[in-house]
C-alpha cells in the first residue's frame, strides 16, 4: 500500500504539523510539504520516510497562498495509491482515477466564520466549495468541525478523528510553581493573548493578594511586540521556544490558559492536562467540550474581569493533577495512529 501525506505547509510547527507527521508514521507514508519555514533537515529528522519540500518561506500572504494552491493543482503523485491531504491549499490536488484521496479537515476556511460580503471573499468561497465537494473522503478533526462542514458545504464528514496529542511527553507529577500560568500558542487576534495580558496586568496591582499570579506567554506572532509593551512585572513573553524548553515551562506551571476563539480542536489544552494542569478556558465551542468544569479546569467568558476571576479561583482550588492527566490519554498519539490506519484500510 503506497501512501503519501501532502501538507500545504507551515511557517512554524503547530498542531497541523503534528497531525501530518503522526499520519506519516502510522501509514509508513512519504511526505510532501507545499511551503515551510522549517528546512528540509527539520522535516527529515521527524518523518519516517522520504520528504519533498516544494518551497521555503519565512512568511505567508495572499500571493503565497495562491502560489501554494497552484503548486498543489500541478502536483503529480501518480506512483501512490493513497493520498492523504491536509490544509486548505491541498484541496486543489487532482488525483488520478485509480487513486484514493482522503482529506483531513482541520477547520472550514476561517474566513467563512466572519464573511464580510466582499467580492473577492465571495469568489474564494465559490472556488473553495467546488474543490472541497470534489474530495471523495473527508475526515474532520472534531465533531464541531464536522458540524461546521455540514453547515458550510451541506455535506457530512465521512469520519471524525481528533488530532494526536503527545500526552506521553509531559509528566503530571513535576514540581508546580504556585501562581504560575502558561499560555502557549501563536500570538494573534484569534488566540486572544492580549486579553490574557490585560487580565494579568490588572492582577499585578492587587495588594490584597497573598500571591500575584504570573503569566508566561510562549509563542510568536503579529501581536508579540504589543504583548511585550503591555506586559507588567508579572508577565513574561518568551517567544518561540524549542520543545524541551516548552516542556519545562509547562510542567513547572500551576495552570494553563487557553482563550482561543472559534477553536475547532485545541491541542494545547490537552497538553496542559497531560502535564496535570487545570485549564482556564473560554466557555465556547470546542473548548467547552474539552474542559470539564471544576474537574479539569474552569470555563469563563472571554472578558478581562472573568479571566481575572478565573485565575484567582484556580489558585484557590485543590486540583487532582493525576486525574486531570489521565483524562488527556483519550487524545493520545497511539489512538490517532490506530484510527487513521482504520480509515485508510476501510475506504
Amino acid at each position: 500500500m503506497s501512501t503519501v501525506v501532502v501538507h500545504d505547509g507551515a511557517i512554524h510547527p503547530g498542531g497541523a504539523v503534528k497531525v501530518v507527521l503522526e499520519a506519516c508514521h502510522a501509514l509508513e507514508a512519504d511526505l510532501v510539504v507545499g511551503v515551510s519555514g522549517m528546512d528540509q533537515d527539520w522535516w527529515e529528522s521527524r518523518a519516517p520516510n522520504g520528504v519533498r519540500l516544494l518551497s521555503r518561506k519565512s512568511k505567508m500572504g495572499t500571493i503565497q497562498d495562491i502560489r501554494n494552491a497552484y503548486r498543489m493543482l500541478n502536483l503529480s503523485l501518480k506512483e501512490y495509491e493513497y493520498i492523504i491531504t491536509s490544509g486548505p491549499a491541498t484541496k486543489f490536488f487532482q488525483p488520478y482515477d485509480q487513486q484514493t484521496h482522503i482529506h483531513y479537515l482541520h477547520h472550514p476556511p476561517l474566513s467563512k466564520l466572519w464573511f464580510d460580503g466582499g467580492l473577492f471573499e465571495y469568489a474564494k468561497s465559490i472556488i473553495d466549495r467546488i474543490e472541497t465537494l470534489s474530495i471523495p473522503v473527508v475526515v474532520a478533526n472534531s465533531q464541531l468541525t464536522a458540524d461546521r462542514y455540514w453547515k458550510h458545504y451541506a455535506r457530512s464528514a465521512d469520519y471524525v478523528i481528533n488530532p494526536p496529542v503527545e500526552t506521553e511527553s509531559f509528566s503530571w507529577n513535576s514540581e508546580h510553581i504556585p501562581g504560575k500560568f502558561v499560555m502557549v500558542g501563536r500570538l494573534e487576534e484569534r488566540k486572544r493573548p492580549l486579553l490574557a495580558v490585560k487580565a494579568f496586568a490588572e492582577l499585578a496591582d492587587r495588594d490584597d493578594l497573598a500571591k500575584i499570579p504570573e503569566l508566561h506567554l510562549v509563542g510568536d506572532g503579529p501581536l508579540a511586540d504589543e504583548a511585550q509593551v503591555k506586559a507588567t512585572s508579572n508577565i513574561y513573553v518568551h517567544g518561540y521556544v524549542r520543545d524541551e524548553k516548552l516542556r519545562q515551562i509547562v510542567e513547572s506551571s500551576d495552570a494553563g490558559v487557553f482563550l482561543a476563539e472559534s477553536e475547532d480542536f485545541g491541542i494545547t489544552p490537552i497538553e496542559y492536562m497531560s502535564a496535570g494542569l487545570p485549564v482556564l478556558g473560554v466557555d465556547e465551542p470546542n473548548t467547552n467540550n474539552q474542559i470539564k468544569q471544576g474537574v479539569s479546569g474552569l470555563l469563563v467568558a472571554p472578558e478581562k474581569e472573568a479571566v481575572g476571576d478565573g485565575v484567582l479561583e484556580i489558585m484557590e482550588r485543590e486540583w487532582n493533577r493525576k486525574e486531570i492527566s489521565k483524562g488527556a490519554d483519550e487524545y493520545s498519539s497511539a489512538r490517532f495512529r490506530k484510527e487513521i490506519r482504520e480509515v485508510v484500510e476501510h475506504v
